[in-house]
């Protein structure tokens, strides 16, 4: 069995709790998610960690970090303090209220923190996803006080920002208030162009636009296990492999052999991809949708929200369990 000994590219995943819940959301963040905010130990553990193996530089997302001002400022210290470069920190600017003093010092605290270069970099999400829970005039000041401050930032993704433009910038837009205003399925289309992992809540949108195969031919190996090039590492110092939320390996178990006690489920998902974990899965009472599945990734988040049900203790790898318990 192949094993990670190296990381590239990742971030942190500072906390699972949002303001929002995004219908193109890889790790299912919303106000009902997994509680908690990573702490000084776990910070200091997941930066010794990924330097350990080889990484140089992450970016710090969530949830969103912003829900904690001092713990982000705590975690910006020790990315700093541990050599490892900060790339940027995600935002979807609910933190915003309007009051300009108090706006300008939380992103004064949070961008001038920690750096020896400057300003930290901030990006702010703005898209069709994020303004059915975000009034669009909260990135949108935002934007302007990174302007006015002259902090480094990048809005992901500009392209929106003429559609988004158009609508009442106080109000909410859900998929078909969007799809009535402008005469297309906005979100439809921004799924498709976004370039989606279809994960996570995302598969939702999977469901909505894709095509059922059959189970067989959906059994395969998983190579995204060992694409190391936008990892993450949780609050609770986990392993992430790219896009394969609810699940992870803790940060100092790699570059060793996945027990597979400790890790009944990734250890089969590496030793034999979809099809060692449904096997797995059968033995342990799984019946597969006759119906079949939209994709390897649906069929394996349905076998292990099987799993989890089934017997929580036998599969600790499995987590968080609020990724498992949303309507997705």
């Amino acid at each position: 069995m192949k094993t990670i000994t190296r990381l590239s590219s990742g971030g942190i995943i500072a906390n699972y709790r949002c303001p929002a819940a995004c219908g193109h959301c890889l790790y299912g963040c919303s106000p009902g998610a997994e509680p908690g905010y990573i702490d000084k130990k776990t910070a200091a553990g997941v930066c010794e960690n990924l330097r350990r193996l080889g990484c140089k530089g992450v970016h710090i997302g969530g949830g969103e970090p912003f829900l904690n001002v001092g713990g982000l400022v705590d975690l910006i210290k020790i990315i700093d303090e541990s050599g490892l470069r900060l790339e940027y920190i995600e935002t979807n600017a609910a933190w915003i209220t309007g009051d300009g003093k108090r706006d300008r010092r939380i992103l004064s605290d949070v961008a001038d923190v920690g750096n020896t270069y400057g300003k930290n970099c901030i990006m702010v999400s703005a898209d069709p996803f994020h303004v059915e829970f975000i009034p669009f005039w909260k990135p949108e000041r935002l934007i302007r006080l990174f302007e006015e401050t002259g902090t480094p930032h990048f809005i992901w993704q500009e392209r929106f920002l003429p559609l988004l433009r158009k609508l009442d910038p106080m109000k909410t837009y859900d998929g078909k208030e969007l799809e009535n205003i402008f005469g297309y399925d906005v979100t439809g289309k921004a799924a498709r162009d976004y370039g989606l992992g279809f994960k996570g809540r995302a598969l939702n949108l999977l469901r909505k636009y894709g095509t059922k195969k059959p189970v067989e031919p959906l059994l395969g190996p998983c190579p995204e296990l060992y694409n190391t090039n936008h990892f993450h590492a949780d609050f609770m110092g986990r392993y992430i492999p790219p896009g394969c939320a609810g699940m992870g390996i803790l940060l100092e178990d790699l570059g060793k052999k996945p027990d597979p006690a400790k890790y009944p489920v990734i250890s089969r998902l590496f030793e034999g991809g979809v099809g060692a974990l449904f096997e797995y899965a059968l033995e342990a009472g799984y019946k597969p949708n006759a119906d079949g599945y939209f994709s390897k990734c649906e069929l394996c988040f349905d076998i292990r929200k099987y799993l989890i049900a089934f017997d929580r203790r036998r599969h600790p790898d499995l987590m968080p369990e609020s990724f498992y318990r949303q309507d997705f």
